[in-house]
């Protein structure tokens, strides 16, 4: 018994060139996927460190409208690592014996370069609660430090690894100035 196969006529010039041409698209979103990629990996190469954040300053704000606490806080952002680190936005939180008594935001940073350094200033509200409950442990306790912890979340404008969670932690002496500095 002969099979009989249904006869597809030939393809015609035009659809050997289209067919050509959706290759060659392709082979170009593939070059462009894995430029992306291999861009994106510079941030999960092993030798990548996390940026390091310090609080270099504080200073009060005037009360805005719904009469929140306000402050801008200062902070450098440190890059340890031999790409640039480009910046989309920063989350941060700042914890008083075990309280969360600021949070602040910014989406305004410029990259920073390779082994660099930049100092941004954010405007944070307190949040009244964290800050009446870390009071309260404070005077409870009687200590002459207290423990502090900030948590940033910095925005990477990678698709690969869109943030960066860091974290630094201390004690803040009360009878000296805002000093967050190990």
């Amino acid at each position: 018994m002969q099979q009989q196969y249904a006869a597809y006529p030939a393809p015609t010039k035009i659809e050997k060139n289209q067919g050509q041409a959706v290759i060659k698209l392709l082979r170009l979103n593939l070059l462009v996927l894995l430029a992306l990629f291999i861009g994106g990996c510079a941030v999960l190469s092993p030798n990548f460190q996390k940026p390091e954040v310090e609080i270099v300053g504080l200073e009060p704000l005037p009360p805005a409208a719904g009469s929140d606490l306000r402050f801008r806080i200062h902070l450098r952002i440190f890059n340890p690592n031999n790409q640039e680190l480009p910046l989309t936005g920063l989350y941060y939180k700042l914890s008083l014996a075990g309280h969360k008594v600021m949070t602040g935001t910014s989406n305004n940073l410029l990259p920073i370069a390779p082994y660099g350094q930049d100092d941004i200033s954010v405007d944070a509200t307190a949040s009244w609660m964290g800050s009446l409950f870390a009071v309260a442990e404070l005077a409870h306790r009687g200590q002459r430090s207290v423990p502090y912890e900030l948590q940033a979340k910095i925005g990477l404008s990678t698709s690969i690894v869109p943030s960066i969670t860091v974290q630094r932690s201390g004690e803040v002496r009360l009878d000296q100035d805002l000093n967050l500095y190990h």
